[in-house]
């Protein structure tokens, strides 16, 4: 019978392939040792017949009885092996006693690119089995696009972090000044264009002073003559940092004589480093802070000695003492020096301070003053002390020329680190007390610039134990 049956039902060999027995008399392609790649589609055999199906049909209770098959007779089908996705029962190899070889394996539908599972009768299909859309991809398949082995992951690259700004909106802050303050308020609030330029760069500042000190640093402010401002310069400097510093900032008077820091900053102050240095029982900040004077925007005074008929012999020894007992309470501190730089006392202040202030004014006497600071500087190998020091041109006289300031800028700025210029102002003129709001916005713009190119130093300083 199944010789009569591939008589009239001829099937063509699968081209390039090996031929050997096959389904219902016909052929396939032998056996491959090797597995075939997953992504091998074959072609699919024409559909069954319905002559075919009857002799099937008719065949079927002779090999179902266990009947031995003709001689010359091609060995029965087997059932396809279970494919990916499919539970194991749904391909169950069909018993040898219904002559179906289990080396058989079923030939896949054409499809999109997708194989499909051999079609089964209505009535014969289990409620389980996967409609070929549903069939899973096959597990070599990785859903990232790239094979599941670490070995290929993609590399991690630098700039991949998330961003603050491209998750959340930041806030932007009002206007403090001009302007567009006066927008801000006279619409309530509504319409917030931000700081400007001006604006903008004082926060810059502001935020430079506040820097970290690792642990302590000193500014000596110098110069070889007097009369030029030195003294209001300090207590300007020293004021901008108190204002915008969260610890205390103090001002030390190292004036040999008798200096007048401690009444421009404190009149109230009486005490001085001869009682500062007189209390062997100080061991915390309260009382230290006995000792001190102190303005209204927070900067303290260790006062010089004022008493004329017990005068203090300010000494290199006694200075250096001084100081080391002020770095215990305060790790910023400023020291005013007196005009004559060739006093004793000066060898403890160069050899203590981490940046000078040198301070000239702006007429051609001033410039040479500050020229001279420079040069006698120079001859002691201070040279990485200058490229820490600004030169402060102070208008003291009225007589700011631009052409003046350029001049001395190109030739002192070559020396130092910075040449920084504050302009005229009748409170530093007039006034006996430093009054910080009482002076020009200008002025108070130039010390706040001056302590910030200073503040850039302040992570370079000495750490101690205090």
């Amino acid at each position: 019978m199944d010789s009569e049956f591939m008589a009239r039902y001829p099937r063509e060999p699968h081209q390039g392939a090996e031929l050997g027995p096959g389904r219902h008399g016909g052929v396939q392609p032998a056996a491959d040792p090797q597995p075939p790649a997953p992504s091998a589609i074959e072609e699919p055999g024409p559909p069954l017949g319905a002559a075919e199906t009857d002799e099937r049909i008719r065949v079927l209770p002779e090999r179902e009885s266990g009947a031995a098959p003709s001689p010359g007779a091609t060995p029965p089908p087997v059932a396809p092996p279970p494919r990916e996705g499919m539970r194991p029962d749904a391909a169950e190899p069909v018993s040898p006693s219904r002559g179906t070889p289990s080396n058989h394996q079923e030939r896949p539908r054409p499809g999109a690119g997708e194989p499909r599972v051999a079609a089964a009768a209505p009535e014969d299909r289990p409620p389980w089995t996967l409609s070929p859309e549903r069939i899973p991809a096959p597990p070599s398949t990785s859903p990232w696009g790239h094979s599941p082995d670490p070995g290929h992951a993609p590399q991690w690259q630098a700039g991949q972090h998330l961003r603050v700004d491209d998750l959340v909106k930041s806030r932007k802050l009002p206007p403090d000044m001009g302007w567009r303050k006066t927008v801000y308020t006279l619409t309530g609030h509504l319409v917030n264009l931000g700081a400007g330029p001006a604006e903008r760069r004082l926060r810059d500042q502001i935020a430079a002073i506040g820097t970290n000190i690792p642990g302590n640093y000193q500014i000596g402010i110098v110069s070889v003559t007097g009369g030029i401002g030195k003294t209001r310069t300090t207590a300007g400097i020293g004021t901008a940092f108190a204002l915008y510093r969260t610890e205390p900032v103090v001002a030390i008077d190292a004036n040999p004589t008798y200096g007048n820091l401690g009444r421009l900053i404190d009149p109230h102050a009486t005490a001085s480093i001869r009682e500062f240095m007189a209390d062997t029982q100080m061991v915390a900040y309260p009382k230290a802070r006995s000792y001190t004077g102190k303005n209204p925007k927070g900067l303290e005074v260790l006062a010089g000695n004022q008493n004329m008929a017990n005068p203090l012999a300010l000494s290199a020894k006694l200075f250096t003492e001084t100081l080391s007992r002020t770095q215990r309470f305060y790790q910023l501190a400023l020291i005013d020096c007196g005009p004559d730089i060739e006093h004793s006392v000066m060898e403890g202040v160069f050899s203590a301070v981490d940046a000078l202030v040198i301070v000239g004014a702006m007429n051609f006497d001033g410039a040479v003053a500050a020229e001279q600071t420079i040069d006698w500087l120079a001859t002691r190998n201070a040279d990485e002390l200058l490229r820490r020091s600004v030169v402060v041109l102070n208008d003291v006289y009225r007589c700011q020329n631009e052409k003046f300031v350029t001049t001395v800028c190109n030739s002192l700025g070559q020396r130092v680190g910075a040449v920084k210029t504050i302009p005229w102002d009748a409170h530093l003129r007039d006034g006996a007390v430093l009054d910080f709001d009482a002076l020009r916005q200008p002025t108070r713009l130039a010390y706040v610039d001056l302590a910030a190119w200073l503040a850039q130093g302040f992570t370079t300083a000495a750490t101690s134990v205090r």
